[in-house]
């Protein structure tokens, strides 16, 4: 009992919190396709009709806005075709869609978590043995099989809260971001950029932009940047 009560006060500050545990036990007597839907409503409410953001060019936002719309409905599909309860869905989309990121230099890279010998066990963990109630905070409680990796002297110095790294993103995307290959090669409208706040997208355009920049450096033939447009966000 004192187990159930404090997940339930750890996950009221978490997703759909509380009520969105409530409506998990309600979907559970849904059929497998409304389950999937509710669960997507619930946990993905910004992505049930996605719209692509305004500083994609066009053509290039309509189709993007396509595709975003039929992937969604694809998840929902799988996630109804397996018949996943709602944590199951949950505990799937944590993980996928996954790319594996090729190494960006000579130094190796490495995520243990993500190991092929390592992957196939901890997904055959239960979902509930995930949770443990007897550790110290609620971020460490539903991570408590990867706090369970650390010794115990080890575990005092661990992160006890989720940490966002919030501050540094903002920071970052508050610099002028130029996208100058971006907008010339007709990927992103030059006058969205120069009004574009969202963080997320801001970052996203110089992700795009260092791309395009590797690129022309392998030799990739790119549209010269106009030079009467900074391409600044």
């Amino acid at each position: 009992m004192r187990a159930g009560l404090r997940y339930a006060a750890d996950v009221g500050h978490t997703g759909p919190g509380l009520a969105g545990e409530v409506a998990a036990l309600v979907a559970a007597l849904l059929p497998p396709r409304t389950r999937a839907r509710a669960y997507w409503a619930a946990n993905w409410p910004e992505w049930c009709d996605p719209v692509a953001p305004r500083v994609v060019a066009e053509p290039y936002r309509e189709a993007t806005t396509r595709w975003a719309r039929a992937w969604v409905a694809e998840q929902v599909a799988a996630h109804a075709a397996a018949g996943r309860s709602w944590a199951q869905a949950d505990a799937h989309d944590a993980l996928w869609p996954h790319d594996v990121i090729p190494p960006a230099g000579e130094v190796p890279e490495a995520s243990p978590f993500l190991h092929p010998a390592f992957l196939p066990a901890a997904l055959a963990l239960a979902l509930a043995d995930r949770y443990d109630p007897a550790l110290p905070t609620p971020y460490q409680r539903c991570k408590a099989q990867i706090v369970k990796l650390f010794p115990e002297p080890m575990r005092r110095v661990l992160p006890r809260r989720k940490q966002y790294y919030s501050t540094t993103l903002v920071a970052a995307a508050a610099q002028p971001i130029a996208a100058p290959r971006a907008v010339a090669a007709g990927l992103l409208d030059p006058d969205a950029l120069a009004v574009e706040t969202d963080v997320a997208v801001r970052l996203t355009a110089a992700a795009v932009e260092d791309w395009l920049a590797g690129a022309e450096a392998a030799g990739a033939q790119l549209p010269r940047p106009a030079r009467d447009h900074s391409g600044l966000l």
